[in-house]
């Protein structure tokens, strides 16, 4: 289903930054109507980057930093797989800090921790960083002009990359082995969740770490069996440490090819992980830029502007609503009011035939018209004035109040008698205001008002002069 809000806010260009020892490596992906698209990619080999490389790199690739999503490297993170009975993510994310607590070598409240949403057998994929290395880390991009909207780790954007050129679930294990200059990262996915990590501070040995770990791996699942090994980073421009390590484990190792654009190099696997991870995300994402870290950019704008027109939509419906409800009490009371019209119409001139509908009121005002003028005799019973017209006045000033009952009404000249009841003394008292605003009687006086217990009503008596 379309989302015009959320196509509206989400960012054009998203660009994922991996900054490690030895290179810079970025991609940019544009959002489309298609969905995301390679705009741009570029890998520089640096000796040791440093902020004015990293500010050069970016100005000269002409990089679109409206969205940056970096990453700290896995190794650099405490990973657990913890069991919960819970498997609501919010509650998941309030207690998930605590839960971690106990399985890492420091106080938990100078790590910052995240977590994947829980599997179907309860198992939470969480990560710890300590705060030290984020601070460091944003710092050093800071120095550079850059301030990233999302920081995550290397294994969870090869992740986002896998799941994202995966279209099916597979029965079996995958594993993703990136390379570096300084170390291996071997990730096995299976039902597409992360399923087993390892890290290896020399990269030089990836054959017999990779058939280590899939050793390893077979003791925590022994039914399962990885059927397919990609192979990502430096140093694979030609396919021998593919072959090198399909002959160490015996299971084909293919360079990962995650893009046929020309512009992605396998070496660019965690930097379009990372941008496709904002661009169309696979998965809940694992931000450590929260709490103090939290970023007060354009991504919280976003976030205020969709909660705003949430709100003023809510808002919007609620009047509209609003409005059709008075409309449906209106028509209803109308078509009452109607009704009563039609009904004293037939009992005051049952020998009238067809009543148009809708028109009771002028067939009324007209048999009424007829009525008075074959009583003009009437005229001396109030001085000047019809008896209708006096009954019409006192009949508009009742009307005012539906708790106002009329039992007996006599006119005698000037004199007129009104006798009635009501619901309380206030409507009594209301009715002698009316009749005094009205200035067609003088000499209003209320006789009498009292309760009357067996009808629960207070009963009242009039006595009024036609000026």
């Amino acid at each position: 289903m379309l989302n015009p809000f959320k196509d509206f806010l989400k960012p054009k260009y998203v660009v994922g930054l991996q900054v490690k020892d030895g290179f810079i490596g970025a991609v940019q992906v544009f959002n489309g109507l298609k969905g995301p698209e390679i705009d741009k990619a570029a890998f520089r080999e640096v000796s040791n980057p440093v902020q004015e490389e990293l500010k050069a790199f970016l100005r000269e690739e002409n990089f679109k930093t409206e969205m940056v999503v970096t990453a700290l490297p896995t190794s650099k993170a405490f990973i657990r797989e913890i069991v919960l009975t819970l498997n609501n993510p919010k509650v998941v994310e309030k207690i998930i800090k605590f839960q971690m607590e106990p399985h890492i070598p420091l106080p938990v409240e100078e790590v910052i921790v995240d977590f994947l949403g829980p599997g179907a057998d309860g198992s939470v994929s969480t990560f710890g960083v300590e705060k030290r290395l984020i601070a460091e880390h944003l710092a050093f991009l800071a120095g550079a002009g850059v301030d990233p909207d999302v920081v995550t780790l290397d294994a969870l954007a090869l992740l986002h990359l896998y799941l994202y050129k995966s279209a099916d679930e597979s029965e079996q294990p995958a594993a993703i082995v990136h390379l570096d200059h300084a170390s291996t990262l071997v990730e096995i996915v299976y039902h597409n969740r992360p399923d087993f990590f390892r890290v290896f501070p020399d990269g030089k040995q990836a054959p017999q770490q990779v058939e280590e770990t899939l050793r390893l791996y077979k003791l925590k699942r022994p039914a399962a069996s990885v059927n397919e090994i990609l192979l990502s980073g430096n140093g694979l421009s030609n396919t021998d440490m593919a072959q090198a390590i399909g002959s160490k484990t015996g299971i084909k190792a293919t360079v990962w090819r995650a893009s046929e654009d020309v512009l992605f190099q396998p070496m660019l696997s965690v930097p379009l992980g990372l941008a496709l991870s904002a661009a169309q995300p696979s998965f809940r994402p694992v931000n450590l830029r929260k709490e103090e870290f939290a970023p007060k950019s354009h991504v919280n704008l976003r976030k205020m502007f969709l909660f705003t027109a949430s709100a003023v939509l809510l808002l919007a419906i609620l009047l509209t609503v609003n409005v059709y409800q008075k409309v449906y009490y209106l028509e209803k009371q109308y078509q009452g009011i109607q009704d009563q019209v039609r009904q004293v119409f037939v009992q005051s001139f049952p020998e009238v035939g067809r009543i148009v509908k809708g028109q009771e009121l002028v067939q009324l005002e007209q048999k009424i018209a007829e009525a008075t003028g074959q009583y003009q005799g009437l005229e001396e019973v109030t001085g000047k004035e019809k008896t209708l017209d006096v009954l019409l006045s006192l009949t508009k000033i009742i009307s005012e109040d539906p708790e106002v009952q009329v039992d007996n009404l006599s006119l005698e000249g000037k004199d007129i008698r009104l006798d009635g009841r009501t619901a309380s003394f206030e409507a009594v008292d209301r009715l002698t205001n009316r009749l005094n605003k009205a200035g067609e009687f003088k000499n209003i006086k209320l006789v009498g008002a009292k309760v009357d217990k067996r009808e629960n009503a207070v009963t009242f008596n009039f006595a009024l002069e036609k000026n």
